[in-house]
């Protein structure tokens, strides 16, 4: 055994300890201290682990062990966890409820689970019911989502579990999707570690059982069609993610294959092609639940309205408290605005290469991010396999300071929001310990942009830039 193998073995069951020593609290919302804790040991044995994986290795063959150890590890990691009840995030049940509902020949979106149309099918139930959150609401979920719960509650039932092991399923496919993509860039595919290995992902997916492990290989099947000028299948991958989840919507103008002849001739049908197919999933999946006399926009109106764990979002209520205006309506207004005039811009501009097109996604998700009025621990997921893609080994804690370094850090301190959860509370210690990494890497990378890099060989992986 090489001492290469020896050390990524040791990372991995010294990170699984930390997973086991979660189980073991049970309740992480009442235990939350000691969550922190467990999640943080494994955090910093993931950072030492990715730092190692994206090490330049100019001397040394490839290491043709080190994909099956990662794999084997990253399943027992959430095997650990798959047994636990969701106590992070009581999301999961709706979910089971939906599927039970339409199980029974009710739309989701027709009824809150309090309403007395729907009493007897939660009479007796113990294991479901009461852990619903917002009782008196219709559903949030889009019917790509609905029509998932409705498959699976069909095979699993009432099982918790059995819905969580279908979307740790479907996340583990989108790391083997991801090193399709990793492979077609010319990058190492044990680059896949970083979103398989990632805290995150394990404890929001195979413990909290948030439905983005359905959305993750949907959205990276997009980018891979992306990179592959397939625009049928981009459109249905990216249609489908966003029936899923509705945040994929926003990375269109990123994505949209716009093709530029001059300075004022563009070639439009491949991008007709990516919207006619986008189209077409979210007619197919919208039109079941719209003709039975229910909206399937459900709880969203509401939920825009909103916030907690505001990022820069919190400058912007200052603002709108000293003009005299909704708080809620700036922010929407900034976050939607934003991302409006940056997807103008590219498709005015379209992507120099597919590599481009990715990273712009990026940049996109960033100002969502940034901006939004509501930020949940899980809204980074999306990130991961960007951050795979766009994160280089450097100097600085074995990574490239730049902003990409900044949201690979973020995705483990946007973990400190779980101690709002004791009281449903924001602390502000917290939120400073939360977020200071991230705008102080934000603004180190920007500062860094200004200086002359030194000339240096372009890093394995950057030569295939299309």
């Amino acid at each position: 055994m090489s001492r290469s193998t020896f050390l990524l073995i040791l990372l991995g069951a010294a990170s699984w300890l930390g997973y086991v020593a979660a189980l073991g609290l049970s309740d992480l919302r009442k235990n939350t201290i000691g969550f922190e804790i467990a999640l943080f040991t494994a955090f910093a044995l993931y950072l030492a682990a990715s730092a190692f994986i994206l090490r330049p290795h100019p001397h040394t063959p490839a290491r043709p062990n080190s994909l099956p150890i990662i794999f084997l590890f990253a399943i027992a990691f959430r095997l650990t966890l798959l047994p636990s009840r969701p106590t992070l995030s009581d999301d999961m049940y709706r979910y089971v409820w939906d599927g039970r509902v339409q199980a029974n020949g009710i739309s989701p979106y027709q009824y809150p689970p309090k309403a007395s149309e729907v009493d007897h099918l939660h009479k007796n139930d113990r294991s479901v019911w009461r852990y619903i959150n917002r009782k008196e609401a219709i559903t949030i979920y889009p019917p790509g989502a609905q029509i998932a719960y409705a498959i699976i509650w069909r095979i699993v039932g009432d099982s918790v579990t059995g819905f969580k092991a279908a979307f740790v399923i479907a996340e583990l496919i989108g790391g083997v999707l991801l090193i399709r993509l990793l492979k077609h860039f010319g990058q190492p595919p044990e680059r896949a570690l970083i979103y398989l290995w990632s805290p995150l992902l394990i404890f929001e997916v195979a413990h909290a059982g948030h439905v983005d492990g359905l959305m993750l290989p949907l959205l990276i099947a997009a980018f891979w069609a992306r990179v592959r000028e397939r625009h049928w299948l981009l459109g249905l991958f990216i249609g489908a993610a966003t029936m899923v989840k509705l945040f994929p919507i926003i990375l269109l103008p990123a994505l949209l294959p716009v093709e530029q002849f001059g300075k004022l001739l563009y070639n439009f049908r491949p991008a007709l092609k990516t919207l006619a197919a986008f189209g077409s999933v979210a007619a197919l999946c919208y039109l079941p639940y719209a003709i039975r006399d229910a909206s399937p926009i459900g709880f969203l109106p509401q939920y825009f309205n909103e916030n907690f764990n505001l990022g820069l979002a919190r400058l912007l209520f200052e603002i709108a408290r000293q003009i005299k205006i909704p708080e809620a309506t700036l922010v929407n207004v900034a976050t939607f605005g934003g991302l409006g005039v940056m997807g103008l811009g590219f498709v005015i501009k379209p992507a120099a290469s597919r590599r481009e097109s990715l990273a712009r996604c990026m940049a996109l998700i960033g100002w969502f991010t940034l901006f939004t009025q509501n930020l949940f621990a899980w809204y980074l997921l999306w990130l991961l396999p960007l951050i795979v893609l766009f994160i280089e080994p450097g100097k600085v804690f074995g990574f490239k300071l730049d902003s990409t370094m900044a949201w690979f850090i973020f995705t483990g301190t946007v973990a400190i929001s779980y101690l709002f959860f004791i009281r449903w509370r924001v602390v502000a210690w917290g939120q400073v310990a939360e977020y200071a990494p991230l705008y102080a890497l934000l603004i180190a990378a920007g500062l860094r942009s200004f200086w002359p890099a030194p000339i240096q060989h372009a890093p394995i992986g950057a030569i295939q830039n299309s």
